[in-house]
């Protein structure tokens, strides 16, 4: 009764509490590296603090563009890193993730498996 109830929690609640975790850490990550953000703010001004023309003379206003426009380019480089890395960060934990999620179907199995080769007498190499 104990190992049916142990295996039927294993690939029933067991395994739908597992994706439940792996959505939390997957929106934690996206939560964390705000990607959909980036990409709305992609060529926003970063961390302008003032670009104004001050004296409304020709030169301040295209000093003011300048600075807007240096601003923008740097907002862009900033912003497009953060996004490939988060990017590259949610493809490596997506894998992880794959990973734990084959381990969790054979995890089981391993005593099993451990008894079988215990049986018929394999011993491994470095022993």
């Amino acid at each position: 009764m104990f190992l049916v109830g142990l295996i039927s929690w294993w690939y029933g609640r067991g395994w739908t509490q597992q994706w439940k975790q792996i959505a939390g850490r997957f929106a934690a990550t996206i939560e964390f590296f705000s990607i959909g953000q980036l990409t709305a703010t992609l060529f926003s001004p970063f961390r302008q603090i003032s670009a104004g023309g001050g004296d409304g003379s020709f030169g301040g206003a295209v000093r003011a563009f300048a600075d807007q426009m240096i601003s923008r380019c740097i907002g862009a480089f900033v912003r497009f890193c953060t996004i490939l890395i988060g990017v590259v960060a949610i493809i490596l934990q997506a894998l992880y993730e794959l990973v734990i999620m084959v381990a969790w179907w054979f995890v089981p199995l391993l005593p099993i498996i451990g008894a079988i080769m215990m049986a018929i007498g394999w011993v491994p190499i470095w022993m």
